[in-house]
């Protein structure tokens, strides 16, 4: 292998208008303007090119594989700088679970070669058959079963970065118990890195993490009459998950009435009964001979809740049964961004939220929401997501730019309301550029001074990532 520290710069600078066009979109609804594109294959290419761009003063923007639904990865001038040719797994650490990872590797690819070994690695966003390593981590990504797992951050225990001043530095967390030096917030600079979307440095390469794979598990569809009736399902599967005497879940997921008829409209997939209002995506590992023994207390608790389909509830035990679950569940989302790209040309598109609350507090604001939204005229909305978490996604079609202002002005009031709750306006996708109006209901002047000048500490010229989590 040759060593990262001596490799000569190879890439170069590309500036071939047609290239650059690939480099001009993601999943937002943005659009950038690069003037020249980098596919650094080392972090010390990826150095050398910031330490020229400093020199420049040219504007730098980190990008993964452009799955990002925030724009965060795209250009508003300057040098797009991809990870794309940073895909490669080494140092494989089988005792520890651990392994070390280009920034560039598909997430889909890099779980699927662990799982040969027997390794999971928990971060499962929707978009993991199209998303980077680095960029789950640049945007802190979690995913359905991060119910159990949690976030991106919990799994990275080292990250090589490329800062601007031209220096390539690995940030290792500190694995003692404890350590009161100094700001807590600050101890771990890998979890600065986590979620800074590109401000503070290119992500080159990443040491992750991982868990034993369970023997085996569980997925199951139930069916609700109304989406309270959902809810309070999600409630009791989380007191019996926290009291130990029953489900223990690794994800619950919501699907409203309108996303039900996007999965009817598939071609295979279960029956999805006329009248179900919502239904619940859950999940459960268990040991490969529990896996009757977990469904009847699934089957219990679906029967003892009110509003309950509980006739028509799916079973998937068998990994052919459970992918084509989540093929189906994952087709809403990919059916709502067609839908939203049809409308550009009226100015119409489909709106996202990210925020997220206290799990107590989910069902008054979703109802508030749905108030909000019919009192705005807003009529195409969609409801999924990870609603374990309290953190659903509603998803809005607008058809021109009226309805598109009216929806945005719901959001933002969906956004405050969620911080004043003790929730975040941005749970997994980041705030990249898209989401910076609601940044304002996160966080108070003073944080985002502090937050400010731990980048101006990094980055004195502000030549990463323009827009990107501050104006």
């Amino acid at each position: 292998m040759v060593n990262e520290r001596t490799r000569p710069v190879q890439s170069a600078l590309i500036t071939d208008p047609d290239v650059l066009a690939g480099y001009c979109q993601d999943a937002s609804p943005l659009r950038g303007a690069p003037e020249g594109l980098l596919r650094p294959e080392s972090g010390l290419e990826a150095s050398h090119w910031l330490a020229e761009a400093a020199a420049r003063r040219t504007f730098v923007t980190p990008c993964g594989l452009r799955s990002a639904t925030t724009g965060s990865g795209l250009a508003p001038s300057g040098w797009t700088m991809s990870c794309e040719k940073l895909a490669f797994v080494t140092d494989v650490d089988e005792r520890r679970g651990r392994a070390v990872v280009g920034s560039g590797t598909n997430l889909r690819e890099f779980k699927d070669q662990m799982a040969e070994l027997g390794w999971l690695y928990p971060p499962d966003p929707t978009s993991e058959k199209e998303c980077s390593l680095g960029g789950t981590v640049a945007c802190d990504a979690s995913g359905a079963r991060s119910y159990l797992y949690g976030a991106t951050h919990r799994w990275v225990r080292a990250v090589e970065v490329a800062l601007p001043d031209g220096s390539l530095r690995w940030f290792r967390a500190r694995e003692v118990d404890k350590d009161a030096a100094g700001y807590a917030a600050l101890r771990d600079f890998v979890r600065v890195i986590c979620g800074s979307e590109g401000t503070l440095g290119f992500i080159s390469q990443i040491e992750v993490q991982m868990v034993r794979a369970p023997e085996a598990y569980s997925s199951g569809l139930s069916f609700f009459d109304n989406l309270d009736s959902a809810l309070a399902f999600v409630g009791t599967a989380r007191e019996e998950d926290r009291s130990g005497a029953g489900v223990r879940p690794r994800c619950l997921e919501l699907l409203d009435a309108g996303c039900l008829e996007i999965m009817r409209s598939q071609d295979s997939g279960p029956v999805i009964p006329e009248g179900a209002g919502a239904a619940i995506f859950f999940e459960e590992e268990h040991r490969g001979d529990e896996g009757m023994a977990v469904f009847e207390r699934w089957w219990d608790l679906i029967c003892r809740s009110e509003g309950a389909f509980a006739d028509d509830t799916v079973a998937a035990t068998e990994r052919a049964q459970q992918e084509e679950l989540r093929a189906l569940r994952h087709a809403v989302p990919a059916t709502l961004n067609e839908r939203g790209s049809s409308l550009a040309a009226a100015g119409g598109k489909k709106i996202s939220t990210d925020w997220a609350v206290p799990f107590d507090h989910l069902p008054r604001l979703m109802a508030q929401s749905d108030r909000w939204l019919r009192e705005a005229g807003i009529e195409q909305v969609y409801r999924y997501g990870h609603v374990g978490n309290g953190h659903p996604h509603y998803n809005l079609i607008v058809s021109d730019a009226d309805e598109a202002s009216r929806a945005a002005a719901v959001v933002d009031r969906m956004c405050r309301e969620a911080c004043e709750l003790g929730g975040t306006m941005t749970a997994e996708h980041g705030v990249g550029k898209v989401k910076l109006p609601y940044l304002k209901h996160r966080f108070e002047a003073l944080q985002l001074a502090a937050m400010k000048g731990v980048k101006d500490a990094i980055d004195p010229l502000g030549i990463l990532a323009p827009g990107n989590l501050f104006p």
